[in-house]
């Protein structure tokens, strides 16, 4: 089975989850905790490591810090030198808790103890999320391999309520409340370091408890599950999740082992979701990103949250102000910004659907092999501007699912603040400012430059700009050859950004010179400072004005001027721009 064949969009998923949530319990592996501060598996087998090798050449343990490559590689390299597991196999973990402790126990705990510390905790809005969910009923069991108190911190946080884990030394209680539905059940398949039946080494794993085993299978006939933060790495667990493939009902809302990256998911996960699929489960393996924002995504789709429990939640959310205003001004001096108001915006763009869903980072990776002539980007749908049949040639004609309208102004509306519509805009805005003049639209950064074209300096739209930058009333240059360096040039160039102020749009421009090849930029510092060492504010004003009337074909009379580009396409972009620049006057803000 391919990635492709397993992977399900995010958005199917939460979509699913949030209609079944109750119907739908969790299962929770280290991944889940170590955005909270506490340590993986991997990371605990390299603590012990460097204890070991630290204690036995003498070593200063604070000095061998193992974000380090080099001091992991030495340690390992010693390591290997004594015949101990290979790198990344799967003895490692209970091998270097052997060395560490043997049959200590009381020392396995301590140790435990304090890598797992309450204090260590630091609680993230992925448990946060989940803690609520449980609170409002909509996720009733929750089973984990680690045992650490992220979750039970967290809902006493969230929900101000105690949430007790049923754990080895009380196994035989979980089935009984299963059955008896007396949720939330959370249980801990590894025990708790508090009490000594801990289970984390290989030989305590492969005898796992029986009565949590049983809870575990029982649930797994009622309900569906979600996976995250778990590698798949322990057999008893993962032969667990096929003995719950046996059953008469197994899964019946489904089996979702969520993962951060496809490429990271482990043989034995692709084939407990291959034979899942074979037992006519809905079982699918799934990109959401991290735990955080997989849970964040899902909180914000729940309906039925309080405005209590959301702010428990996402506590780190922006919250809306109201700083007072000066009154409007109306003395001198009038400042004036560098700043273009964006009156008129494009009702629709081309919108293309693609089976499977296109991906931000394959779209990126296509527009730089095809470079296509439109506009294109990639948020919950794939957006365009510009010809259908062009944007058609980059996928394989079994993959469209079809092509249509999408109503731009509504999505400005509904989310202004999107970061993906903001740079959408602003590469069509740029593109339509550029388009048809004597200029060259460049980018650097995450910024648009509209840079004179050297080929076509004559041209006499250029004639304002020349004036502007010369001296007194003569023009000057506005291209040429930087001295002493062969193949490298400079233009007159202007920065476009656009930006949301007020809830108006603006865009902001800002001259400046333009080196080709841009990777020669950094060594003619001082040859660019030069060329701007005199640029006082009369020729500032000048050179903006000179701009703005290349772009815009007008300057200061405060008209909308409006610009586009892809004019003779089905999906064409078309702007207002006010010509009037923003500006300002004592004791207040006037534009």
């Amino acid at each position: 089975m391919t990635s492709s064949d397993q992977n399900q969009t995010v958005g199917e998923f939460i979509s699913h989850y949030v209609q079944n949530a109750p119907q739908i319990i969790w299962f929770l592996g280290a991944g889940t905790s170590r955005t909270a501060g506490m340590p993986t598996a991997n990371d605990i087998t390299w603590d012990l490591k460097r204890r070991y090798y630290c204690l036995r050449e003498n070593q200063d343990i604070r000095s061998h810090d193992l974000n380090n490559k080099a001091v992991k590689d030495k340690i390992q390299n010693y390591l290997n030198s004594r015949g101990v597991p290979a790198l990344w196999s799967a003895e490692e973990y209970s091998f270097y808790f052997k060395l560490s402790f043997g049959n200590d126990y009381a020392a396995q705990q301590k140790y435990l103890a304090s890598k797992l510390s309450p204090q260590n905790i630091s609680l993230s809005i992925g448990h946060r999320a989940l803690a609520a969910l449980i609170d409002l009923g909509l996720t009733r069991m929750v089973f984990t391999t680690n045992f650490d108190e992220v979750l039970e911190a967290a809902f006493s946080n969230v929900a101000e309520k105690n949430l007790s884990a049923y754990h080895l030394e009380g196994s035989y209680a979980a089935l009984e409340a299963l059955n008896k539905e007396d949720f939330p059940i959370y249980c801990k398949l590894h025990g708790d370091f508090r009490y000594q039946s801990v289970k984390n080494l290989s030989v305590d794993l492969r005898d796992n408890d029986k009565q949590i085993e049983k809870c575990f299978l029982a649930a797994g006939n009622r309900f569906g599950m979600v996976v995250s933060g778990y590698s798949g790495r322990d057999t008893n667990v993962m032969a667990m999740f096929f003995s719950a493939l046996e059953q008469s009902n197994p899964f019946p809302r489904g089996l979702f082992w969520t993962t951060t990256s496809l490429s990271t998911v482990s043989d034995q996960v692709r084939n407990l979701i291959a034979y899942a699929r074979d037992k006519n489960v809905k079982a699918e393996i799934i990109e959401t990103g991290t735990f955080d924002i997989m849970l964040s995504k899902i909180w914000r789709q729940m309906p039925s949250r309080s405005d209590k429990l959301d702010a428990k939640v996402r506590t780190a959310e922006a919250k809306p102000v109201c700083i007072p205003r000066y009154h409007r001004g109306v003395k001198y001096p009038i400042l004036r910004m560098n700043a273009l108001q964006i009156c008129d915006f494009p009702e629709t763009c081309g919108s293309i659907e693609c089976q499977p869903a296109l991906r931000l980072s394959e779209l990126n990776e296509i527009k730089r092999s095809s470079r296509p002539k439109a506009i294109i980007t990639c948020a919950e749908k794939t957006l365009f501007w510009g010809a259908s049949e062009e944007v058609s040639k980059l996928f394989a004609t079994d993959r469209i699912k079809s092509i249509s309208s999408y109503s731009l102004s509504v999505a400005i509306r509904s989310n202004p603040d999107s970061t993906v519509l903001h740079s959408f805009i602003e590469n069509a805005l740029s593109e339509a400012l550029c388009n048809d003049k004597p200029l060259m639209l460049r980018k650097k950064g995450r910024s648009y430059f509209a840079v004179v074209d050297h080929k076509k300096v004559d041209n006499p739209r250029l004639d304002a700009l020349k004036k502007a930058v010369g001296s007194g009333n003569s023009s000057s240059i506005i291209v040429g050859n930087i001295p002493g360096k062969a193949n490298t040039f400079w233009a007159e160039a202007l920065e476009m950004k656009v930006e949301r102020r007020d809830e108006k749009w603006w865009l902001l421009i800002e001259p400046d010179i333009w080196v080709s090849p841009l990777s020669e930029r950094e060594e003619f510092v001082n040859f660019l400072s030069h060329k701007r060492l005199k640029r006082y504010n009369a020729q500032a004003y000048n050179i903006l004005d000179a701009w703005i009337q290349l772009l815009c074909g007008s300057v200061g009379k405060g008209e909308t001027i409006f610009v586009s580009c892809y004019e003779n396409t089905n999906y064409p972009a078309q702007f207002g721009v006010n010509t009037r620049t923003a500006y300002s006057r004592r004791e207040g803000v006037n534009g």
